[in-house]
């Protein structure tokens, strides 16, 4: 079921933000939902406007691989991009 907001005479999209979803940082999300509106900037009583949930994500305390502070158990002066070893060098000089 989709939700509505009716506006009230001389509100903006951000005060229907924080009224809507509790915080102003939501108005692009609302303008988002509510593209016939864009041009508005302080609305007159009676505009339906689409209110939608905010999609949620659920936040990990994870880090990434690259992130998480872990010692390289390699030599420091080893790149770890290189391919080409010492040991390579040795079998083409045979």
């Amino acid at each position: 079921m989709a939700k509505t907001y009716t506006t009230i005479q001389g509100e903006t999209w951000d005060e229907i933000a924080y009224k809507v979803y509790g915080g102003e940082e939501y108005a692009a999300f609302l303008m988002a939902n509510n593209y016939p509106f864009l041009d508005v900037l302080v609305f007159s009583a009676g505009t339906v406007l689409n209110t939608p949930g905010i999609p949620w994500y659920e936040e990990s305390d994870e880090l990434p691989p690259w992130r998480t502070g872990a010692e390289d158990d390699g030599d420091e002066d080893e790149d770890p991009y290189d391919d080409y070893s010492s040991e390579d060098e040795a079998e083409d000089d045979e």
